[in-house]
């Protein structure tokens, strides 16, 4: 025997109920409750489909199925407008004490930033070597990047000062940050007998600089790692053999009134 469908219930303020059904006809299989979850239904399948022919995949966008997502804030970082400051890192933006003689202009940010952009991946966690320090602008540019230890060699007691004065404010340790008063050609040579060597050797020498008697020693690889980086700052107008001894040239850069030129240590 076929069994009759139930109605729904009769309510007297339901809007599909026989009282207020003013054409009289029977309104069957409806509730108010479940109308309204038929039509949200109905508008989240509306959503989904409208996600996949966008192109966007599921789980994109305001709805994630499980958990709620929020728009991530990015908080722009001013832009670092002077040579005093440190150009990216742990530091960013911090300023440093720097030398007030014009003789000792501090490496410009632009040249700075340059020169780790290119040798980005073999600064974290290595040893770098900042000869001629000045301030210290380099070196604690390449600890701001993670580099493990960076030794500055400065021959001047003030700078070496101004050096300490900068490491101390950000709080990097002797363990990390060095600081050597001495003269570059001694300390090669000081150096080379106690073989101890750097990943990384920046070489920014004042103008009146000897570079036959520097070269001498960076031709021997003295201080620099096999399979190591040895990079000179100087003018535009000065050029450099493409061999010194165990260094191979593979990059100039010009920036400005600076240049960079980059050699790797073959042997």
């Amino acid at each position: 025997m076929q069994k009759r469908r139930k109605s729904s219930p009769n309510y007297p303020n339901s809007p599909h109920s026989n009282a207020n059904n003013k054409s009289g006809e029977r309104t069957e299989g409806y509730s108010k409750g479940r109308f309204s979850r038929d039509k949200q239904n109905e508008k989240t399948r509306n959503e989904r489909g409208n996600r996949f022919r966008s192109g966007k995949q599921p789980g994109q966008g305001a709805f994630k199925r499980g958990k709620k997502t929020r728009p991530v804030s990015r908080h722009k970082l001013p832009p670092v407008e002077s040579d005093n400051q440190v150009t990216d890192g742990k530091f960013y933006g911090c300023e440093l004490r720097v030398s007030e003689s014009p003789k000792m202009a501090p490496t410009g940010r632009k040249i700075r930033a340059v020169f780790f952009r290119i040798l980005y991946r073999r600064i974290r966690a290595r040893r770098f070597l900042d000869l001629c320090a000045g301030s210290g602008t380099v070196g604690i540019d390449a600890l701001s990047r993670g580099a493990l230890l960076v030794t500055m060699v400065e021959r001047k007691a003030k700078n070496c000062s101004l050096i300490r004065e900068n490491l101390e404010t950000l709080g990097i340790n002797e363990g990390h940050g060095e600081v050597v008063e001495a003269e570059v050609i001694p300390f090669l040579k000081q150096m080379a007998k106690r073989r101890r060597f750097w990943d990384v050797v920046y070489f920014a020498p004042p103008f009146e600089f000897d570079y036959d008697e520097a070269f001498e020693c960076f031709k021997r690889g003295f201080s620099i790692k096999p399979g190591g980086i040895f990079v000179i700052e100087h003018h535009p107008d000065m050029f450099f053999p493409e061999k010194i001894g165990v260094l191979t040239r593979w990059k100039v850069v010009i920036e400005d009134d600076a240049a960079l030129s980059f050699y790797d240590r073959i042997a």
